[in-house]
């Protein structure tokens, strides 16, 4: 166990509150900056390892010291500064880091306004989002990140699943998740996998969900079929009921019959247009109007356009 290094704290005009982050892994650290910068736009995020005796902030309002209570003895508290565990027990006998109550922590004590998290939590009743993309991947992938992004799910384990070729997936996941989509689809076929199977074929990705990777062969998805598509969505609706996880599937270049197949499992529908004359002048509306009829009771349908967001997030509910 490490002693934590020290603080020194200079007040000084005009700067945002700190996040310090006391860990060695470098690849963790990572993901759990994302995590803070999409929440907390406003702070400052560093980081401190085992090798650094202290460190040095100006700043003029509060510190959050989170660090691996597996490898640091607790930060002493004084004055501005509060530290923060990152690890708990998940109640299962597993150390895990839960995000929700980093970002409670952190909240419940910010005095201004402006520092506090600029994403809403989720009611916990849309866990299983289905989004079909009609967008640039860029396009696609910025609002996912700003609009349903992990940080949006309540939930220890979100899960993104893309349904689309190879060469559409971003680029984001990690190296140790490639191909086990693949292999994800292909077992899941079999009527006695159990649908908790499914988080060992997923590793964290930098955006902070847990993915599959990309096929071994850009057009597996396609290759082996929508019916083990829908039966994987449908697996992740009993993973969603029955564990604390909430699912991403991402759907592109699928026809309009297997598309209303992947929804009726869906708690939330959201469709990425490019603008608003694909509605008007391409005949989506009859499209928008099947997918609406074939979601499950309940649910709801968003279409998102591109062209608006590229200047401020527009949505129109269905």
């Amino acid at each position: 166990m490490y002693d934590s290094p020290k603080i020194i704290l200079e007040r000084n005009k005009g700067m945002a509150f700190g996040i310090l982050i006391y860990e060695n892994d470098s690849y963790l650290y990572a993901l759990i900056r994302e995590r803070l910068m999409s929440r907390f736009p406003s702070a400052y995020i560093e980081r401190v390892g085992v090798s650094d005796p202290g460190i040095s902030f100006k700043l003029i309002k509060d510190i959050y010291v989170l660090y691996d209570n597996r490898q640091y003895s607790p930060p002493s508290d004084e004055g501005n500064i509060r530290s923060i565990p990152l690890f708990s027990d998940d109640g299962k006998g597993h150390s895990i880091i839960d995000m929700r109550v980093v970002y409670k922590e952190i909240s419940k004590n910010l005095t201004d306004v402006s520092d506090e998290p600029c994403i809403a939590e989720s009611s916990g009743k849309d866990r299983l989002r289905l989004l079909i993309s009609y967008a640039y991947i860029d396009e696609r992938e910025n609002f996912i990140k700003s609009a349903i992004g992990p940080d949006s799910f309540d939930c220890i384990h979100p899960i993104r699943i893309d349904l689309m070729s190879g060469i559409r997936m971003p680029a984001t996941f990690t190296p140790e998740a490639s191909g086990s989509i693949t292999r994800l689809l292909r077992s899941c076929s079999n009527k006695r996998f159990d649908p908790i199977k499914i988080l060992d074929y997923l590793n964290p990705d930098s955006n902070g969900f847990l993915s599959c990777g990309k096929p071994e062969n850009e057009d597996d998805v396609f290759d082996i079929g929508s019916q083990s598509c829908s039966r994987l969505i449908e697996l992740l609706k009993k993973l969603c009921i029955n564990e604390d996880t909430g699912a991403l599937v991402v759907v592109e270049g699928w026809r309009v019959s297997q598309m209303i197949d992947f929804i009726k499992s869906c708690d939330t529908l959201h469709i990425l247009l490019p603008a608003r004359m694909c509605t008007e002048d391409t005949g989506m509306t009859k499209e928008l109007g099947l997918f609406k009829r074939a979601l499950p009771s309940g649910a709801l349908m968003t279409v998102h356009y591109c062209e608006d967001y590229r200047q401020h997030y527009d949505s129109i509910n269905i």
